[in-house]
């Protein structure tokens, strides 16, 4: 039995919270993006996470590309874009205001220094145009498709 979403569309009685993401859309040697799929949901994401204090964007990516893949040795090639949505949160019965800074990197080393994170099952590499279609949501698919390849 699959568990229920911790995520939900907002919800007008409760309170709103804004909070700021950075994240990689990650190309390997071969322009193949890396892809990962969460566990408890089964959508397939780009890694992000919060910015921590102190942290410029650019550093949050790297971070949490590094906590949620294992990989390391990355380079950031250039700022990709941004997106905004709002989605309520139940474990905090809150909305969350969500800004997400995307970036550019380039994997070094091979595809095999992959260790993902418990929160995802699974994780596959790409051509853009098939990871646009493996993405659950149009703002990954956006910020996929405006890299070219």
């Amino acid at each position: 039995m699959k568990e229920p979403s911790l995520t939900a569309r907002p919800d007008p009685g409760k309170p709103v919270q804004s909070v700021t993401s950075s994240g990689g859309v990650i190309q390997d040697k071969d322009g193949r993006i890396l892809i990962l799929k969460r566990k408890q949901e089964g959508t397939w994401v780009l890694p992000k996470g919060r910015v921590e204090p102190g942290e410029t964007l650019r550093q949050t990516a790297l971070r949490e590309v590094e906590e949620e893949t294992g990989l390391n040795d990355l380079m950031i090639i250039r700022e990709i874009g941004l997106v905004r949505y709002i989605f309520f949160w139940r474990p905090n019965n809150v909305n969350y205001r969500k800004t997400v800074h995307y970036f550019l990197m380039k994997l070094h080393r091979g595809a095999e220094a992959i260790k993902i994170e418990p929160d995802f099952s699974e994780f596959a590499w790409h051509p853009v145009e098939d990871a646009v279609k493996h993405l659950s949501f149009e703002n990954d698919r956006r910020i996929v498709r405006s890299i070219g390849g």
